[in-house]
């Protein structure tokens, strides 16, 4: 049996995928992203290590194993065929119990619309 590979997921109009070539935002001039987001809130809680538990909700997602000791993730964003923002989805440093979105966005594009769009797609359906 094949198991298929989309190595990109949905949500709230954007295609988020790994970003493994350092992508860049295609509207200038690039915004800032820096978001805090609960685990809780996108389906992440319980006693296991965030790193571990956030590897495995990505790699169901994408289709694909992907998985950080440290919980470091580099997403590219895309809308309509474009990169609307390069970001890092990681397990705070300071705190385990939060997941810290640093990175780029296009003007046109609202911190709180990827924030919402990457908590759906980690709660998952239901």
């Amino acid at each position: 049996m094949r198991r298929v590979t989309t190595a990109f997921f949905e949500a709230g109009g954007f295609r988020f995928r790994l970003d493994r070539e350092g992508a860049e935002v295609s509207e200038a001039p690039a915004r800032s992203v820096e978001a805090s987001i609960d685990p809780d809130d996108a389906g992440l809680g319980g006693d296991e290590p965030l790193a571990e538990l956030l590897g495995r909700r990505l790699s169901a997602l994408l289709g694909a194993p992907v998985s950080d000791e440290e919980g470091i993730f580099d997403l590219a964003v895309e809308r309509d065929g474009a990169v609307v923002a390069a970001v890092q989805l990681s397990c705070g440093e300071d705190d385990e119990d939060v997941l810290e979105l640093l990175g780029e966005r296009a003007p046109s594009v609202q911190v709180r619309a990827l924030v919402e769009a990457l908590v759906e797609a980690l709660r998952g359906p239901g």
